[in-house]
């Protein structure tokens, strides 16, 4: 079936062809933007339900361990103490790669617009096979959303951090229903993603300060384009040390979880606290690196809002 926009070009002359075709590449953009704010808002939807399951499993395993511990039989809620547990497990990590495939593309749908390359880089840079262009996000938008990922993460790591020292809840809570762990390592996660979207936040000031030095000249690059290009430019590598910095700052603590609190000692700390060290140690050089080439991204001669992938 030919399409009304092709009908036109075919019936009518150069000048109303082309604004034919001006309309239908209108109505797609339209259509692709509409379709990528719905994939946005279904990926977060998903972020929140993978909240919920988190905090949810936490505390249905905690009423439990609090009816056990008043004497009901315990093989009563061993059914409900599995769901909580296997849904604790595996299901956040399940529902945020759904999140992820829905938010990415979703955003880059709603800002913008992604295509086959048609540009052919030179050696050591193959030709890139998706190239994509959108409209940077707002610093308050961007310092909202990187504010609330450190929230949740605080929430997730440090609630169990704080339990270990203190001797609180969850710490209360039977090592048979114990989740603080599991809280750990989505905290992690939440907390490498945060410091990468902090990095991403201190990269765009870093291209704006330098935009306001060189103006138009910063598309040329700076010294050493050709390898910032392909660090940071091609494989975005800053944000990648900066989260996997983060990921490990925020794990480095669960090494102290027993050596700390009422039950620890101080032979106990000092046996466990060279490997707190190395790991920290580690997740601050990688923040620290990440953070450094995001602040050279400018010299790649690239603009802010626009990314390609490797072929």
């Amino acid at each position: 079936m030919t399409s009304p926009y092709r009908s036109q070009r075919m019936a009518a002359g150069p000048a109303e062809a082309e604004e034919a075709l001006l309309a239908r590449k209108s109505h797609v953009a339209a259509v692709n933007r509409r379709f990528g704010r719905g994939l946005s808002i279904a990926g977060v939807t998903l972020v929140a339900l993978c909240l919920a399951v988190l905090f949810g499993g936490g505390l249905v395993l905690t009423w439990v361990d609090q009816r056990v511990a008043a004497g009901v039989g315990r093989d009563r809620f061993d059914g409900l103490a599995g769901i909580a547990m296997g849904s604790l497990a595996a299901l956040p990590a399940i529902i945020l790669l759904f999140a992820m495939c829905c938010l990415i593309p979703g955003e880059q749908l709603r800002r913008g617009w992604m295509a086959p390359s048609s540009t052919l880089q030179k050696a050591p840079l193959s030709m890139a096979s998706m190239v994509s262009e959108f409209r940077v996000l707002g610093f308050g938008w961007h310092l909202l959303w990187s504010t609330i990922g450190l929230v949740v993460s605080a929430l997730l790591s440090g609630i169990p951090v704080v339990s270990w020292f203190t001797g609180a809840w969850p710490e209360t809570v039977s090592d048979d229903y114990g989740f603080s762990g599991l809280w750990m390592i989505y905290g992690s996660i939440a907390l490498g993603i945060t410091i990468a979207s902090f990095a991403s936040l201190i990269k765009k000031f870093g291209w704006l300060r330098q935009y306001r030095i060189r103006g138009e000249a910063i598309s040329d690059g700076g010294p050493g384009k050709t390898f910032w290009r392909w660090v940071n430019y091609r494989w975005r590598f800053d944000l990648w040390l900066s989260g996997v910095g983060g990921v490990l700052l925020g794990f480095s603590p669960t090494v102290l979880s027993e050596a700390v609190g009422p039950y620890g000692s101080v032979d106990a700390l000092s046996a466990e606290l060279p490997d707190f060290i190395r790991l920290a140690g580690s997740g601050v050089l990688l923040v620290s690196l990440g953070i450094a080439a995001a602040l050279n991204f400018w010299r790649a001669g690239e603009p802010l809002g626009s990314a390609e992938s490797a072929a």
